[in-house]
C-alpha cells in the first residue's frame, strides 16, 4: 500500500514541476456568449432536410459518372484521374451546397445572433425593433433602427408552425429583456 502512495506522489510532483517549467500560453477571451446563454436557437427544419437530400443526390450523380464514364466508348480518353477529379467535383459541390445549412439564430440576454449562409452579426436589444415575416417572402427579418433590417433565413415560410412559434417566442423574450433594458 505504502508503494502505491509513493508512486502517485511522484506522479504528482513530475506534473507540478512540469507545469510550472512550461511557459504560460495566453488564452484567447471568447468573443461572444458561451453556448448556454441562448434562451431560443432557431434552424431550419425543412431546408436542412431538402439540401441534405440534394447534396447526397449530386454527390453520388458525380462519384456514379466517374466510375461508369471510364467504361464507355464515348471516343474521350478519359483517365483514371479523370475520373478522381470528376469525383471530387461532386464532393466539392455537395459541400458548397451544404453551405445553405448554416441559417440560426439566437436569442438572448445579450441581443440577437443572426447567422445566415455567410457570417454573423450580433446585435443588441437597443437597436432591436422588431420581428417581421413581410409578405409573400420565403424567410422572417429582424427590423433595426433607422429603417434597416437584416434577413433572418433561419425562420422560413416553409417551417410553418415551427416558424409560427419561433416568431412568438423571439418577440416574448424580446418584450422581456427590452423591459429590462428600460428598468
Amino acid at each position: 500500500m505504502p508503494k502505491r502512495d509513493d508512486t502517485e506522489q511522484q506522479k504528482t510532483e513530475s506534473e507540478e514541476t512540469m507545469a510550472e517549467s512550461k511557459p504560460a500560453t495566453p488564452v484567447a477571451p471568447k468573443s461572444g456568449p458561451a453556448e448556454g446563454d441562448w434562451d431560443l436557437e432557431v434552424r431550419p427544419h425543412h431546408a436542412i432536410v431538402t439540401v441534405r437530400i440534394v447534396a447526397a443526390v449530386l454527390a453520388a450523380i458525380f462519384i456514379f459518372g466517374g466510375i461508369v464514364l471510364r467504361h464507355g466508348s464515348t471516343g474521350v480518353n478519359f483517365r483514371v484521374s479523370d475520373q478522381i477529379g470528376l469525383a471530387l467535383f461532386g464532393i466539392v459541390l455537395a459541400g458548397a451546397v451544404l453551405t445553405l445549412t448554416r441559417p440560426r439564430v439566437r436569442v438572448g440576454k445579450r441581443g440577437v445572433m443572426v447567422r445566415n449562409i455567410v457570417g454573423d452579426s450580433e446585435f443588441q436589444w437597443k437597436d432591436i425593433r422588431g420581428i417581421s415575416f413581410p409578405d409573400k417572402k420565403s424567410w422572417a427579418r429582424l427590423e433595426l433602427a433607422h429603417d434597416e433590417y437584416v434577413p433572418m433565413m433561419a425562420i422560413r415560410s416553409n417551417d410553418k408552425m415551427r416558424a409560427a412559434e419561433a416568431m412568438d417566442r423571439f418577440r416574448e423574450l424580446g418584450a422581456k429583456y427590452t423591459a429590462e433594458k428600460q428598468d
